[in-house]
């Protein structure tokens, strides 16, 4: 009877040893979400988790707005690659990618840093972008434009058909017309993250898409030093500005929630958020008297607007704008990004945006004038 027990519990073991094995990071292996075994390359990232399984990677992304769920999960697999490994609920995607319709600015901005614009052959709204070698492409044909982002052109897509798809989620929505087209669409949730750093690591999953890793992992590296050495250049200021944002529109006062990254970069810069308590990490929809009431007294109004905007245009849109301290002392900046590649930079290098900031609530602490942001004249 002993002996039986022994073979029972050696059987036993063997049993579980060929589950980790077949749960483990290797070619062919049937696997659920949670389970890659292999280096984590991310660490900043909330709702990002890239995997080096050896010889493939795993890309989790997970949804925003229930970060318990997972929105999507990749398998990105060489091109050469014979074996393709099976995980479960996984979309492969061949990587290098080679083709690609890219929906933002921010996207395309970021994969022409990494060295490897040319496999950006179409976009959606065109006419947004600012990224040279995106408006050439643009102008010779060598990029299709597939129309809007809202309701693209499904016969554009299909017929040039990209490899992928990189589109951001909304909220209970899916992607419109082009989850009819039967082409992988990568989630880029970037702009849920928490955090500037968060965001700006996903780099690495561009990097893992488009072939250059190396380059990646650099240019994420240096924006955290420098991230990291302007946050600590403002850590002892005693005067902390209120900051408000943007203008009211329609009724409607989109605010940052007190949980999204640019909330955490005012903070960062040394000022004081009047929604900093607040949970969200996406937009606040509030009433221009919530915000009257909240924020009058506010030191610093920075706003962001498509053309040029001045004292009198802004009090011309709301004459209640002029009720604020900020319009009173003339603490008022904006930044035209008609003209401005704010949304193509800072989502990938918040030390920039974060350097306005500081040169703006902390006047003297650093030298130069902002990159994106002027005072608005009167």
């Amino acid at each position: 009877m002993k002996g039986l027990r022994l073979s029972v519990f050696v059987l036993w073991h063997l049993v579980l040893s060929l589950c980790v094995m077949l749960n483990s990071c290797g070619s062919g292996s049937g696997r659920h979400a949670g389970e890659e075994v292999g280096d984590t390359l991310t660490v900043a990232s909330e709702l990002l988790t890239l995997v080096d399984c050896g010889g493939y990677m795993i890309a989790d992304v997970k949804n925003p707005w229930d970060t318990t769920r997972l929105m999507a999960r990749y398998v990105l697999v060489p091109r050469d690659a014979r074996e393709v490994p099976q995980v479960d609920g996984a979309a492969v995607v061949r990587v290098p990618v080679e083709s690609s319709l890219v929906y933002s600015g921010v996207h395309a901005g970021v994969i022409d840093e990494l060295g490897k614009v040319s496999a950006v052959t179409s976009v959606a709204d065109g006419s947004y972008f600012r990224t040279p070698a995106i408006v050439k492409g643009l102008a010779d044909g060598s990029i299709v434009d597939v129309g809007s982002s809202m309701s693209p052109s499904l016969e554009k897509i299909v017929e040039h058909n990209p490899e992928v798809i990189l589109a951001s989620p909304y909220e209970n929505a899916g992607h419109g017309v082009i989850d009819q087209a039967g082409i992988t669409v990568i989630d880029c949730a970037d702009y849920m993250e928490s955090t500037p750093i968060a965001r700006a690591e996903w780099i690495k999953f561009l990097g893992a898409l488009y072939g250059d890793m190396p380059r990646a992992d650099s240019i994420f590296n240096s924006v955290c030093h420098d991230y990291e050495a302007l946050t600590a250049l403002v850590g002892d200021v005693k005067t902390r500005p209120e900051v408000i944002t943007e203008q009211c529109f329609d009724g409607v006062w989109a605010m940052p929630g007190g949980r999204s990254y640019m909330a955490r970069m005012l903070q960062d810069a040394g000022a004081v958020y009047p929604w900093a308590s607040d949970g969200s990490a996406g937009s606040l929809q509030l009433d221009y008297a919530a915000v009257l009431d909240c924020a009058v007294h506010a030191d610093c109004w920075l706003i962001r607007s498509y053309g040029p905007m001045d004292m009198g245009a802004l009090k011309a849109n709301n004459p209640l704008n002029a009720s604020f301290d900020a319009f009173k002392d003339g603490n008022v900046w904006v930044c035209d990004t008609s003209v401005s590649p704010l949304f193509d930079e800072f989502p990938f290098h918040p030390e920039r945006l974060l350097k306005d900031y500081i040169i703006i609530f902390h006047p003297g602490l650093l030298p130069g004038e902002p990159r994106y942001y002027r005072r608005m004249s009167i």
